[in-house]
Protein backbone atom coordinates (compact mmCIF):
# COMPACT_ATOMS: atom_id res chain seq x y z
CA UNK A 1 0.00 0.00 0.00
CA UNK A 2 2.89 2.18 0.77
CA UNK A 3 3.90 1.97 -2.79
CA UNK A 4 0.63 2.95 -4.38
CA UNK A 5 0.58 6.33 -2.73
CA UNK A 6 3.64 6.93 -3.99
CA UNK A 7 2.67 6.79 -7.44
CA UNK A 8 1.38 10.21 -9.60
CA UNK A 9 -2.59 10.17 -9.72
CA UNK A 10 -2.24 10.61 -13.29
CA UNK A 11 -0.87 7.34 -13.42
CA UNK A 12 -3.22 5.81 -11.02
CA UNK A 13 -5.74 6.84 -13.07
CA UNK A 14 -4.52 5.47 -16.59
CA UNK A 15 -4.41 2.35 -14.24
CA UNK A 16 -7.92 2.78 -12.96
CA UNK A 17 -9.33 3.85 -16.37
CA UNK A 18 -6.90 2.22 -19.12
CA UNK A 19 -9.24 2.58 -22.05
CA UNK A 20 -9.72 6.29 -22.39
CA UNK A 21 -10.67 5.62 -26.17
CA UNK A 22 -13.27 3.26 -25.05
CA UNK A 23 -14.44 0.51 -27.16
CA UNK A 24 -13.97 2.45 -30.02
CA UNK A 25 -10.37 3.14 -29.34
CA UNK A 26 -10.62 7.16 -30.47
CA UNK A 27 -7.56 9.11 -30.10
CA UNK A 28 -8.08 12.60 -28.52
CA UNK A 29 -5.91 14.52 -26.81
CA UNK A 30 -8.45 14.96 -23.73
CA UNK A 31 -7.26 18.05 -21.40
CA UNK A 32 -7.16 17.49 -17.38
CA UNK A 33 -6.89 21.27 -16.82
CA UNK A 34 -8.52 21.17 -13.73
CA UNK A 35 -9.22 24.92 -13.13
CA UNK A 36 -11.62 24.29 -16.11
CA UNK A 37 -13.39 21.07 -14.62
CA UNK A 38 -13.28 23.01 -11.19
CA UNK A 39 -15.81 25.79 -13.11
CA UNK A 40 -18.04 22.86 -14.64
CA UNK A 41 -18.21 20.63 -11.68
CA UNK A 42 -18.95 23.95 -9.89
CA UNK A 43 -21.71 25.60 -12.17
CA UNK A 44 -19.24 28.40 -12.91
CA UNK A 45 -19.20 28.46 -16.64
CA UNK A 46 -21.05 31.22 -17.80
CA UNK A 47 -23.62 29.11 -19.46
CA UNK A 48 -26.70 28.95 -17.43
CA UNK A 49 -27.94 25.71 -18.62
CA UNK A 50 -24.81 23.74 -17.68
CA UNK A 51 -24.74 25.91 -14.31
CA UNK A 52 -28.29 25.10 -13.64
CA UNK A 53 -27.57 21.61 -14.13
CA UNK A 54 -24.60 20.88 -12.11
CA UNK A 55 -25.84 23.44 -9.24
CA UNK A 56 -28.89 20.50 -8.96
CA UNK A 57 -26.44 17.91 -8.61
CA UNK A 58 -24.72 19.60 -6.28
CA UNK A 59 -27.77 20.10 -4.44
CA UNK A 60 -29.94 17.21 -4.56
CA UNK A 61 -27.51 14.54 -6.02
CA UNK A 62 -30.12 13.92 -9.20
CA UNK A 63 -29.85 15.38 -12.77
CA UNK A 64 -32.55 14.36 -15.40
CA UNK A 65 -30.63 12.18 -18.40
CA UNK A 66 -31.06 15.14 -20.50
CA UNK A 67 -29.02 17.48 -18.16
CA UNK A 68 -26.80 14.65 -18.00
CA UNK A 69 -26.24 14.34 -21.57
CA UNK A 70 -25.68 18.29 -22.13
CA UNK A 71 -23.41 19.02 -19.31
CA UNK A 72 -21.22 15.47 -20.68
CA UNK A 73 -21.58 17.15 -24.47
CA UNK A 74 -20.13 20.17 -23.16
CA UNK A 75 -17.53 18.96 -20.60
CA UNK A 76 -16.09 16.63 -23.31
CA UNK A 77 -16.65 19.15 -26.47
CA UNK A 78 -16.75 22.48 -25.59
CA UNK A 79 -13.93 22.24 -22.75
CA UNK A 80 -12.30 19.66 -24.24
CA UNK A 81 -11.75 17.80 -20.46
CA UNK A 82 -11.20 14.54 -20.88
CA UNK A 83 -14.88 12.22 -20.07
CA UNK A 84 -13.43 10.38 -17.41
CA UNK A 85 -13.04 13.14 -14.81
CA UNK A 86 -16.64 13.93 -15.54
CA UNK A 87 -17.78 10.37 -14.83
CA UNK A 88 -15.81 9.69 -11.78
CA UNK A 89 -17.52 13.27 -10.66
CA UNK A 90 -20.84 11.83 -11.76
CA UNK A 91 -19.67 8.51 -9.78
CA UNK A 92 -19.75 11.01 -6.17
CA UNK A 93 -22.58 12.50 -6.62
CA UNK A 94 -25.11 10.59 -7.79
CA UNK A 95 -28.09 8.85 -5.90
CA UNK A 96 -29.49 6.47 -8.69
CA UNK A 97 -25.49 5.76 -10.03
CA UNK A 98 -24.83 2.57 -11.04
CA UNK A 99 -21.19 2.11 -12.96
CA UNK A 100 -22.56 0.36 -16.07
CA UNK A 101 -25.20 3.00 -16.39
CA UNK A 102 -22.81 6.01 -15.88
CA UNK A 103 -19.76 4.99 -17.82
CA UNK A 104 -21.97 3.43 -20.38
CA UNK A 105 -23.22 7.14 -20.88
CA UNK A 106 -20.33 9.40 -20.62
CA UNK A 107 -18.46 6.64 -23.26
CA UNK A 108 -21.86 7.14 -25.45
CA UNK A 109 -21.33 11.21 -24.56
CA UNK A 110 -17.73 11.62 -25.05
CA UNK A 111 -17.91 9.84 -28.34
CA UNK A 112 -15.95 7.17 -27.40
CA UNK A 113 -18.80 4.60 -26.90
CA UNK A 114 -21.24 3.00 -29.01
CA UNK A 115 -23.52 5.56 -31.14
CA UNK A 116 -24.42 5.05 -34.65
CA UNK A 117 -23.87 8.91 -34.97
CA UNK A 118 -20.17 9.48 -34.34
CA UNK A 119 -19.25 13.35 -32.77
CA UNK A 120 -22.56 13.21 -31.17
CA UNK A 121 -22.94 17.10 -29.90
CA UNK A 122 -25.81 19.34 -27.95
CA UNK A 123 -26.03 22.55 -28.66
CA UNK A 124 -26.17 24.60 -25.67
CA UNK A 125 -29.11 27.33 -27.27
CA UNK A 126 -30.77 24.72 -29.02
CA UNK A 127 -31.09 22.93 -25.51
CA UNK A 128 -32.31 25.66 -23.85
CA UNK A 129 -34.35 26.76 -26.47
CA UNK A 130 -36.22 23.19 -26.50
CA UNK A 131 -36.02 21.88 -22.71
CA UNK A 132 -36.47 25.35 -20.99
CA UNK A 133 -37.70 28.16 -23.28
CA UNK A 134 -38.54 30.78 -20.43
CA UNK A 135 -35.45 29.87 -18.42
CA UNK A 136 -37.55 28.67 -15.66
CA UNK A 137 -35.30 25.82 -14.74
CA UNK A 138 -31.90 28.32 -14.61
CA UNK A 139 -33.54 30.85 -12.65
CA UNK A 140 -35.08 28.19 -10.36
CA UNK A 141 -30.84 26.67 -9.75
CA UNK A 142 -29.60 30.20 -10.50
CA UNK A 143 -31.85 32.82 -8.51
CA UNK A 144 -29.23 35.96 -10.15
CA UNK A 145 -31.34 35.31 -13.23
CA UNK A 146 -34.85 36.02 -11.44
CA UNK A 147 -34.77 39.86 -12.33
CA UNK A 148 -34.18 39.20 -15.93
CA UNK A 149 -36.88 39.32 -18.90
CA UNK A 150 -37.88 35.36 -19.27
CA UNK A 151 -36.26 34.94 -22.82
CA UNK A 152 -33.45 36.85 -21.68
CA UNK A 153 -32.33 33.78 -19.06
CA UNK A 154 -30.76 30.95 -20.63
CA UNK A 155 -28.67 33.98 -22.92
CA UNK A 156 -28.25 36.71 -20.10
CA UNK A 157 -24.48 37.87 -21.34
CA UNK A 158 -23.28 40.63 -19.12
CA UNK A 159 -25.55 39.82 -16.54
CA UNK A 160 -24.05 36.46 -15.71
CA UNK A 161 -20.73 35.65 -15.23
CA UNK A 162 -18.26 35.46 -18.00
CA UNK A 163 -17.99 32.29 -20.35
CA UNK A 164 -14.92 30.13 -19.61
CA UNK A 165 -14.37 28.69 -23.11
CA UNK A 166 -16.50 29.50 -25.88
CA UNK A 167 -19.03 27.00 -28.03
CA UNK A 168 -17.74 24.63 -30.70
CA UNK A 169 -21.03 25.20 -32.30
CA UNK A 170 -23.69 27.43 -31.52
CA UNK A 171 -26.56 25.02 -33.54
CA UNK A 172 -27.40 27.89 -35.99
CA UNK A 173 -29.50 29.56 -32.93
CA UNK A 174 -26.72 32.37 -32.09
CA UNK A 175 -27.57 35.93 -31.79
CA UNK A 176 -25.36 38.91 -31.73
CA UNK A 177 -26.45 39.99 -28.19
CA UNK A 178 -26.20 36.24 -27.19
CA UNK A 179 -22.33 36.86 -27.24
CA UNK A 180 -21.48 33.31 -27.97
CA UNK A 181 -18.11 33.09 -30.34
CA UNK A 182 -18.63 32.00 -33.47
CA UNK A 183 -16.19 28.97 -34.00
CA UNK A 184 -16.36 26.44 -36.42
CA UNK A 185 -15.40 22.51 -35.02
CA UNK A 186 -11.73 21.23 -35.81
CA UNK A 187 -12.11 18.74 -38.60
CA UNK A 188 -11.33 14.71 -37.32
CA UNK A 189 -10.55 15.72 -33.79
CA UNK A 190 -11.84 12.21 -32.87
CA UNK A 191 -10.04 9.44 -35.33
CA UNK A 192 -9.95 5.91 -34.59
CA UNK A 193 -6.95 3.79 -33.51
CA UNK A 194 -5.25 1.60 -35.99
Amino acid sequence: MEGLLQIPFSKIWELHFPLRGGPRKVVSKWSQDQALFESWKDGRTGYPLIDANMKELLATGFMSNRGRQIVCSFLVRDMGIDWRMGAEWFETCLLDYDPASNYGNWTYGAGVGNDPREDRYFSIPKQAKTYDPDGEYVAYWLPELRSLAKERRNFPGASYIKQVVPLKFDGGHQRKDQQFNRQTRPKNIYRRQK
